[in-house]
C-alpha cells in the first residue's frame, strides 16, 4: 500500500526517488506505506505495483477524462445537433396510425404536420406543401428482431424481412402507405 506523504515532510524543490534515483518534483513522489519514510516517483510506484500483482494496473490521471470528454465534444460538435427526417404524407391520421406499433407517439400535430417520437428518436410528417416524393429514413430500437415479430403478429402490411447485415446490423425495412421507407434496426446480438 502507498500514500501520499504529507507536505510538511517534503523538500520544496526538487527530492529522489528512492528507487530509481531520478531527482523529481516532491509532488510525483509516493511514500511506501510498508517502509515509511522512503518515497519512490510514479513510475517506480506503477513498476512495483504491476510487478506485485496479477491485476492490470493502470495509471489513473483525473486530467485524462477531462481531456477524452473534451476530445469527444470537440469531434461530434458541429453547426447541428440532429437531422430529423420529414416525410411525405397523404394522410396524417392514417400515418399516426401506422407508426403507432413501431413505438412513435404523436407529440404534435398541426394541419398540414406531424411529429411522433420513440424515446430520443423523432419522425416528422408533412401534407401538402412538400413534395410528395418518398422518402427514406433509419430508426434505431433496442432489439429488431423482438419488433419484427411484434409487427408480423399485429399484421402490420409492408414490413420486408428481417436480416442480419455484414454491418453488424439486424434489421428491416418498413414501407409506408405513402411510400415512405424506413430502415429499422439494431446491433445483431452477440451469440
Amino acid at each position: 500500500m502507498t500514500t501520499a506523504a504529507p507536505d510538511t515532510e517534503r523538500p520544496t524543490s526538487t527530492a529522489r526517488c528512492g528507487c530509481c534515483g531520478r531527482a523529481v518534483h516532491p509532488s510525483r513522489l509516493t511514500e511506501l506505506g510498508s517502509t515509511p519514510g522512503v518515497f519512490i516517483c510514479t513510475s517506480c510506484a506503477l513498476w512495483a505495483a504491476r510487478r506485485s500483482s496479477n491485476v492490470p494496473v493502470l495509471r489513473l490521471d483525473p486530467r485524462l477524462a477531462a481531456r477524452w470528454v473534451r476530445h469527444r465534444i470537440a469531434g461530434t460538435m458541429g453547426p447541428a445537433t440532429m437531422a430529423i427526417p420529414i416525410l411525405y404524407s397523404t394522410d396524417l391520421d392514417r400515418t399516426a396510425t401506422y407508426y403507432g406499433p413501431l413505438g412513435l407517439k404523436v407529440i404534435e400535430r398541426h394541419d398540414a404536420f406531424l411529429v411522433m417520437r420513440t424515446g430520443s428518436a423523432e419522425l416528422h410528417f408533412a401534407s401538402g406543401h412538400v413534395s410528395p416524393a418518398p422518402g427514406q429514413a433509419f430508426l434505431h430500437v433496442p432489439d429488431a428482431g423482438k419488433l419484427w415479430k411484434d409487427l408480423q403478429g399485429l399484421g402490420v402490411v409492408d414490413v420486408g424481412p428481417l436480416e442480419d447485415r455484414p454491418s453488424g446490423l439486424r434489421e428491416f425495412v418498413v414501407t409506408d402507405p405513402d411510400g415512405n421507407r424506413i430502415r429499422v434496426g439494431s446491433r445483431t446480438p452477440q451469440t
